[in-house]
């Protein structure tokens, strides 16, 4: 699977820059840098299940994926009443 498609297994937001995840009101998290695609994927992988833990137990309202050519980074969305550091 490509990291687009990723994103889209578990309903996560894709932005083509960070600063557009930060204009879209978006938190950024871990950054990873893969050598090739395939490792860009399983870091793509490795992101959205973090991600996702977090948004099942209601900590972050929505997550999303920066997807740049040579990495790919974390976002999420932070609840309105929510004052935690991710």
């Amino acid at each position: 699977m490509s990291p687009k498609e990723i994103a889209a297994h578990y309903e996560a937001k894709v932005f083509d820059s960070p600063e557009a995840a930060t204009t879209a009101g978006f938190t950024l998290t871990e950054t990873h840098e893969p050598r090739n695609v395939w490792n860009k994927a399983s870091a793509a992988q490795s992101l959205m299940l973090k991600l996702r833990d977090q948004k099942e137990k209601g900590e972050v309202k929505e997550i999303g994926l920066v997807i740049e050519p040579w990495k790919v980074t974390g976002c999420y969305l932070p609840n309105d009443n929510s004052t935690m550091n991710v």
